[in-house]
């Protein structure tokens, strides 16, 4: 079985920023990260090699097209594939995410790294 060091998480975010944050975090959960600035670039890196990537971390609000778009996308060409959707909002409607086509799972920003390790160590067993 592969172990986590050898494995990485696709993170996607339009705010560098946000997205060094979350690449720290999944470093931090004994992943490999692997940033992209957009679900296109998203889209792409996943058609050039997704063998190691065992989920993509999605921002829900992006430029162009967002975060459920992506994980619809996904669910579509790689249906194998988990996508987690990050979200800052609250309420129903983000409750209501994970019943969407493509959501594995919703986490809440701030990313708390405790839950993220244990979303990322059942997904990466699928």
């Amino acid at each position: 079985m592969a172990t986590a060091s050898n494995l990485a998480v696709l993170v996607v975010d339009d705010d560098p920023s946000v997205g060094a944050t979350m690449s720290r975090l999944i470093q931090a959960a004994g992943y490999e990260p692997v940033y992209v600035n957009s679900a296109l670039a998203a889209l792409s890196r996943l058609e050039t090699g997704s063998s190691q990537i065992v989920a993509v971390l999605t921002d829900l609000h992006m430029d162009g097209m967002d975060g459920l778009g992506l994980a619809q996308r996904i669910s579509q060409q790689y249906p194998s594939m988990p996508v987690v959707l990050c979200s800052g909002d609250s309420g129903p409607s983000v409750d209501s995410l994970e019943r969407q086509v493509g959501v594995t799972a919703v986490l809440s920003k701030p990313v708390r790294l405790q839950r993220l390790i244990d979303l990322l160590s059942v997904l990466a067993k699928r």
